[in-house]
């Protein structure tokens, strides 16, 4: 019997032993020397272009998956590096693992060739009507508007008479927004003016988005008939994406009037604001760009991968029902986004009319 428990044993140590060695030998190993290399000398700055870089190590192991890869000293993700076009020039790139840096190579961007589609830009601004420093924000937006035709403004509410729970939830969570008054621009970063509703110099926040070369571009024929809405949305391609994308359609609500809480009442910090006077609560304060509804949902629908090509176009009808808002107030907004976990993000590019007319590409 002690014989038998004996050998057991031993089997038992021997399947543990051997286990853990097993397990050991798939040890992610600190290298002694990490070298990289690139698949191109040089890349176009459209934002599509990419290049490939490789990480191996001393034993020439490809460890690329593993390893940060650094851009002009900034980490990205994934091991494929591209420029848009307001980042032209000569770049460095390196590598490291474990605190092992590697060689650094350089690279110098192309020009791209003139863009088909001019750039727009959309601000979702998240806001609430018992948020009182939100009339700074919406009153710059305004002006923003007013200053570049080539920017519209989305109001996301929250937890007041015009908010949408599900889609204001839904975009606070895909991108971290934690307060109102906050801007989230091309549904890329959040960006933040300079607090003081005086100046409009911090317009200039907007201007990296404005400097993307479009590779695609919308266009909208939008037809009223009674109390339904028809929508067609187009969108044409200037270079073939290999990312997955969706496409977006919102409709908003311009001219809606509700109360708004407002702390430039009398407030001597802001002398002369233009909401000095109008009362610590705004009884008919104007909101535009209002959420009403999307019948792609707020995150998008996918677009064909085969309609992803230079020169190509991809189709897409909706059909909404508009009883209880103002026609007149309305406004489709479309554009085209990354799906969510693509090399890429943020916002292609946008295109919005007053429906019942119609947009072409520009």
């Amino acid at each position: 019997m002690k014989q038998i428990k004996l050998y057991i044993s031993l089997c038992i140590v021997t399947v543990f032993l051997f286990s853990c060695n097993k397990q050991d030998s798939n040890v992610d190993i600190i290298p002694t020397s990490i070298h990289i290399s690139l698949d191109k000398t040089s890349v176009t700055a459209d934002g599509i272009d990419e290049i490939t870089v490789t990480v191996k190590d001393q034993d020439g192991t490809d460890i690329s998956s593993s390893s940060l890869i650094y851009v002009d000293d900034v980490a990205i993700r994934g091991n494929l590096v591209f420029f848009e076009a307001n980042q032209q020039g000569t770049h460095k790139i390196y590598a490291n693992k474990y605190g092992v840096a590697s060689d650094t190579l350089s690279i110098t961007t192309i020009n791209p060739t003139p863009a088909i589609y001019t750039t727009k830009v959309l601000a979702e601004f998240f806001t609430g009507n018992w948020c009182g420093w939100c009339p700074r924000v919406d009153y710059k937006l305004n002006n923003f508007m007013i200053a570049n035709p080539n920017l519209f403004v989305v109001q996301i509410h929250n937890n007041d008479i015009l908010a949408n729970r599900t889609v204001d939830s839904t975009l606070r969570a895909n991108f971290s927004v934690s307060s109102v008054p906050s801007i989230l621009a091309n549904r890329l970063s959040t960006v933040q003016e300079d607090g003081d509703i005086m100046s409009l110099a911090d317009s200039t926040i907007l201007r990296p988005y404005y400097q993307k070369r479009a590779v695609a571009g919308l266009a909208l024929n939008t037809n009223i008939s009674g109390n339904t809405l028809s929508v067609t949305a187009k969108t044409g391609f200037d270079a073939t994406i290999k990312d997955s994308l969706k496409l977006v359609v919102l409709l908003v609500e311009n001219n809606v009037v509700a109360k708004q809480n407002n702390y430039y009442h009398n407030n001597i910090d802001y002398p002369g604001n233009p909401f000095y006077a109008a009362g610590d609560t705004i009884v008919n304060f104007v909101h535009n760009g209002v959420y009403k509804v999307s019948p792609t949902t707020i995150n998008g629908i996918t677009i064909d991968a085969d309609k992803q090509t230079k020169g190509n176009e991809y189709t897409a009808n909706f059909s909404l029902d508009i009883t209880g808002l103002n026609a007149a107030n309305l406004k489709v907004i479309a554009f085209v986004v990354y799906a969510d976990n693509q090399t890429r993000k943020g916002m292609l590019n946008a295109q919005w009319v007053t429906a019942g007319q119609n947009k072409n590409y520009d």
